[in-house]
């Protein structure tokens, strides 16, 4: 099929031009568009969300220790995008992006986590009632994307990490210790934000 044979030419051109912003940047923004507008459904779709699974992959080594705030945001719009509820891989779209939405929340450039926070928000605005197991639990999420200070540069108190941990606990995120206790802003919190890229990367792969 040609949808097939388009997925395949994407999914070529990640592994083919890894950490080259120079051609990921225009992929990433050409998939942005065809997802904004629904005409990559049918690929999402396919062989249970196997194009989903593989994508996010990519996408989670892409952004592991990314320091391009451009291709970062692209990354995020990209994997908000694949969130379908209403297609019938929506699960596996959940397991595949949730996970990296949540570590984005916490990334070392302030730019990038209030980006993050500001398109998850809208995702929910979307489509919170298929997101979330309780109306309760989507305005709670909703709240603290709204008042939390995402762009804090230190987060001396430990808001954003707690809130980060609060939102992944509302959608359903299973996220490790280490994670949960990360000191924002450290070089510790750098490690470990990477080792949740690449641990999500593999969760997916075996999935």
């Amino acid at each position: 099929q040609k949808i097939l044979q388009m997925g395949e030419v994407f999914l070529g051109l990640f592994r083919r031009f890894k950490r080259n912003g120079r051609v990921l940047l225009p992929l990433l923004s050409t998939l942005d568009k065809l997802l904004s507008h629904g005409y990559l459904e049918e690929l999402l779709t396919l062989n249970n969300g196997n194009f989903i699974r593989i994508l996010m992959t990519s996408l989670s080594n892409e952004a592991s220790g990314c320091s391009d705030v451009k291709r970062l945001l692209a990354i995020v719009r990209v994997s908000l995008n694949m969130i379908q509820p209403d297609l019938e891989t929506a699960a596996t779209m959940r397991e595949s992006v949730l996970p990296l939405v949540m570590t984005a929340l916490l990334n070392p450039y302030p730019r990038v986590r209030q980006y993050t926070a500001e398109q998850l928000y809208v995702k929910i605005e979307e489509d919170g009632d298929k997101l979330f197991g309780s109306q309760a639990s989507l305005e709670d999420a909703t709240q603290l994307l709204l008042h939390v200070v995402w762009h804090d540069e230190f987060d001396h108190h430990g808001h954003i990490v707690k809130a980060r941990n609060q939102i992944a606990d509302l959608l359903g995120v299973a996220l490790s210790e280490e994670a949960r206790q990360v000191t924002f802003g450290t070089t510790a919190s750098r490690t470990v934000l990477n080792d949740e890229f690449e641990s999500y990367s593999s969760l997916i792969n075996s999935a």
